[in-house]
């Protein structure tokens, strides 16, 4: 067995994962009328509501094309802006109920997808996995930043 085995084995496993999410988020966004960027961005304002601003940093995009995505979304219901409380020439974006039901209805879909085979692994074998998951994504993330802040 050759030294990547492993972790080619590992990588394979966690795109095809990640391609069946996308296929489900697609088959369940589409109809709705919502593009994959704004199912991105409902799934971020559902943790938490943020300014135009912090949703390009995220998205890696300009502020001037994040304001025209939100144009759009706030068009179709989804999302709202009220002015900043703390600086009135600040406005910030969150979930409309429109957005909000758009956003469960599509998150209930995948957990749908995935609850029949994580419920094929044990308790202790689906706690596992998780904390294994949690515990790569934190390196990751920490690698990402290293490699980014040099």
């Amino acid at each position: 067995m050759k030294e990547t085995e492993n972790l080619e084995r590992f990588i394979d496993a966690v795109q095809y994962v990640g391609r069946m999410l996308k296929r489900n988020v697609r088959d369940q966004a589409s109809p709705q009328g919502i593009t994959k960027t704004q199912w991105f961005i409902l799934r971020h304002l559902w943790k938490r509501s943020c300014t135009i601003g912090e949703l390009a940093d995220k998205l890696e995009v300009r502020s001037s094309s994040m304001s025209q995505m939100i144009d759009r979304m706030e068009l179709a219901g989804l999302v709202q802006r009220t002015t900043d409380p703390q600086d009135g020439r600040t406005k910030i974006v969150m979930l409309s109920e429109a957005g909000k039901n758009h956003l469960e209805m599509i998150t209930n879909a995948g957990v749908a997808l995935l609850s029949d085979p994580f419920s094929k692994f044990s308790k202790e074998e689906q706690q596992i996995l998780v904390d294994l998951l949690e515990k790569f994504k934190s390196n990751l993330s920490a690698a990402f930043e290293d490699k980014h802040h040099k």
